[in-house]
């Protein structure tokens, strides 16, 4: 059997080019993998905002010390320490920037 040949025993031989099959393959997959990457997911933040700027907008709104920051539920969520060293957690929406929730403990 060579690289281009695909049989069936006791079948006809057919020839399917490589190319071909891959090109078919991308063909199908990339609308998929392209609606993936356009819809949020959980943990998954899309939007302008990365987590270096909800960082920033999550300083502006209180947190002075930052423990943790990641994308939980579609939000940047940024955990830390506010100036008197209390709890302070501050979710950024990652699409507009906008502070959704700040809690303290």
């Amino acid at each position: 059997m060579d690289g281009g040949t695909v049989t069936e025993t006791g079948g006809p031989k057919v020839r399917l080019p490589l190319a071909g099959i891959a090109a078919a393959t991308f063909l199908f997959a990339a609308p998929a993998f392209a609606q993936s990457l356009a819809q949020p997911s959980p943990g998954r933040c899309v939007g302008q905002v990365d987590i270096t700027r909800a960082i920033e907008i999550a300083r502006g709104a209180g947190i002075a010390r930052v423990d943790q920051a990641e994308c939980d539920d579609g939000l940047w969520e940024v955990e830390g320490r506010d100036a008197q060293g209390r709890n302070i957690e501050v979710d950024v929406d990652p699409r507009d920037g906008r502070v959704v929730k700040v809690e303290r403990d």
